[in-house]
């Protein structure tokens, strides 16, 4: 016993959100992890809602579209979500270091 707990960051897939893998996050919790779970921004979510000053803001499903270049889209979503997990991560380094 370091004193230390094993933390986990998780990424909801595509076309979920972070509650589609409530039964995932509790069982590594159960086993001792701590989990935080990202709920990512990009339109991948089958639904995401925040509250922002107040008022519940919704982001809509990105719906791809035959003309869209959809490597550059998943790309961007990619990309955006990477930044989202580091931003948790330091966020949970925060509250370890009382922040």
């Amino acid at each position: 016993p370091s004193g230390k707990w094993p933390v986990v960051i998780f990424s909801h897939g595509m076309g979920c959100n972070r509650y589609a893998y409530s039964k995932i996050c509790y069982d590594l919790c159960s086993e001792g992890f701590i989990v935080a779970s990202v709920e990512h921004r990009d339109g991948s979510a089958c639904h995401s809602k925040y509250f922002n000053n107040g008022s519940m803001e919704e982001i809509e499903h990105l719906q791809m579209e035959p003309s869209d270049d959809e490597y550059n889209v998943r790309n961007e979503q990619a990309n955006q979500r990477a930044k989202e997990v580091i931003r948790c991560l330091q966020l949970v380094k925060n509250l370890n270091e009382g922040i």
